[in-house]
């Protein structure tokens, strides 16, 4: 092919740059806006919110001022509200732009596979835009997305000035040590010979599909257990009945009351502390603390401690008795019975592959792809056959429509195969962001919303790079002769990717791992912490 002019390949760049922009705001502008939202709720599952933080999270930016006479006694509060403001605007600036970004250059790299495909550009074209998304994404990945974990979690904004805080030297250094932290980790994962001896690039990409293999594997054996659990009642301790309308009254009724006892409580503490004497010059006093009214004081502390317990637990009986009676109703449409049908369905699959991983993993097979290796390597190994999308497969070639060879079954076998461990994946993230949410104690609403749209991004661009992996297999480019020297005008994009070796039973191995612990953790939490009402 002959090689393209300069002024052609900026053009198709300038297109693709274009793409790559429209994709950028496209996600910025409507997908992350009901996104967002949704991840604003789930970060304040599981926890109560008082009425003065959804008042100051509701904001996304901060309200324009407005004058008032008496400015002394507002000024603290009003520096306190635009601080959190600042915030919020800067957490949320931050996971937004990176989400976008991951999602552009994800997008644009699938891209690329289809234009390569129509042959749509100049070969040069795409590979060059090619590796910028491929370096960008990893950027992502291991810099950017790790060092915005940091930033979002220890950025402070000051009362009283309005700038952000200055980066310091030791500022700079512990928001850089996740980033050394994950790329020594990442060091210590053993590469097969063949990919060990290429490129830095490629060393570092094979590692991350290693680390996403091994993600995606626990999420889709937590997806597969919880899945089961939730569409088949019986694997738990009873099927728990709807609860009626006046147990839902009585049971907020009772959280009122104790939300009452509690911030009487609370208040009667506040003026007992501000009736204490600052300092005890008397040697007595120091030694008797029980004269300044200590015991009283600590007695109160442990009261309220214990109603806040209660107030959590109570809560958490509502929102499921609450929950319950959506679920009722909805089972009753005729949307929500072809729902359960189709959950029902799909814990069934979901069964069947935590089996199957236990069989490849038992017994192991070796799968020759359809072009074998031309420089004496060992053929590839894979998974054992998935028996049910190799059925899937057969029948989607019985359409009329749809012509295929016999040797494209089984590409057509693992794709589907991969789209089924994706719907899993997305059926398992929710549950697995809100406890993150809760592991790491987040008080804010809109501070947990970034942090969780930072993990997806993060695990967006890992489950991308392991998928293009998989293609690779499913569609793997022609064979390169040793006499012939290839450029970059007829290099083929697949060709720039490490192949899929071992990673079959890697997946398995994560899958049934995270299979059993999940089982376990519901068993004992159904019996332990089980809410709701039950028969």
């Amino acid at each position: 092919m002959s090689s393209p002019s300069i002024v052609v390949l900026g053009l198709e760049s300038a297109v693709i740059m274009g793409v790559r922009g429209v994709l950028f705001y496209t996600c910025r502008r409507y997908l992350l806006r009901s996104l967002y939202h949704d991840l604003q709720d789930l970060s304040s599952e599981g926890r109560v919110i008082s009425p003065a933080e959804l008042d100051a999270d509701a904001l996304e930016l901060e309200t324009l001022p407005t004058h008032s006479v008496s400015k002394a006694p507002i000024s603290t509060s009003a520096a306190n509200h635009g601080a959190a403001s600042r915030n919020r605007i800067f957490h949320s600036f931050i996971s937004r732009t990176l989400f976008a970004l991951s999602f552009s250059e994800s997008c644009t790299l699938f891209l690329l596979l289809m234009c390569q495909g129509l042959e749509i550009f100049h070969p040069k074209t795409r590979l060059m835009n090619w590796d910028i998304s491929l370096s960008l994404l990893l950027m992502f990945i291991m810099v950017l997305i790790p060092l915005a974990y940091s930033l979002v979690l220890s950025y402070r904004s000051s009362p009283v000035s309005k700038t952000i805080q200055r980066p310091t030297i030791t500022r700079i250094i512990i928001s850089a040590l996740p980033i050394g932290l994950f790329t020594y980790l990442l060091s210590f994962i053993p590469l097969p010979t063949v990919i060990a001896s290429q490129s830095v690039g490629a060393r570092i990409l094979s590692r991350l599909v290693v680390v996403g293999i091994v993600i995606l594997g626990l999420l889709s054996g937590f997806g597969s257990i919880n899945t089961a659990w939730m569409f088949f009642p019986r694997f738990s301790r009873n099927e728990k009945s709807c609860p009626t309308e006046q147990q839902v009254t009585q049971a907020e009724q009772g959280l009122e009351r104790i939300q009452r006892d509690l911030a009487e409580r609370r208040s009667a503490l506040r003026r007992r502390e501000a009736s204490q004497p600052k300092s005890e010059s008397s040697w007595l006093g120091r030694m008797m603390p029980s004269f300044r009214g200590q015991d009283e004081m600590s007695s109160a502390m442990q009261e309220i401690s214990g109603l806040e317990a209660l107030e959590v637990q109570m809560a958490r009986n509502l929102d499921a008795m609450k929950e319950r009676r959506r679920e009722v109703k909805f089972a009753g449409t005729l949307r929500g019975r072809l729902f359960m049908w189709g959950g029902r369905l799909f814990a069934l699959y979901c069964v069947y592959r935590t089996i199957m991983s236990i069989v490849n993993l038992i017994m192991p097979t070796r799968s020759l792809s359809h072009t074998p290796p031309q420089d004496g390597r060992a053929p590839e190994m894979t998974s054992g056959t998935d028996f049910l999308t190799m059925a899937l497969a057969h029948l989607t070639s019985l359409h009329p429509a749809i012509h295929l060879e016999p040797e494209d079954i089984a590409v057509v076998s693992r794709q589907i195969s991969l789209g089924l461990v994706g719907l899993i994946i997305l059926s398992s993230i929710r549950r697995v962001l809100s406890g993150v949410a809760r592991a790491l104690r987040v008080s804010s609403r809109n501070l947990g919303a970034s942090l969780m749209l930072l993990m997806i991004a993060q695990l967006m661009g890992i489950y991308l790079l392991s998928t293009l992996i998989q293609l690779r297999t499913s569609f793997p480019p022609p064979p390169v002769r040793p006499d012939i020297e290839v450029d970059d005008g007829s290099l083929n994009l697949f060709s720039t990717l490490p192949e899929y070796q071992v990673f079959g039973s890697l997946f398995d191995g994560s899958f049934l791992v995270a299979a059993a612990l999940t089982a376990v953790v519901l068993w004992f939490d159904e019996r332990i912490n089980g809410v709701g009402v039950d028969t």
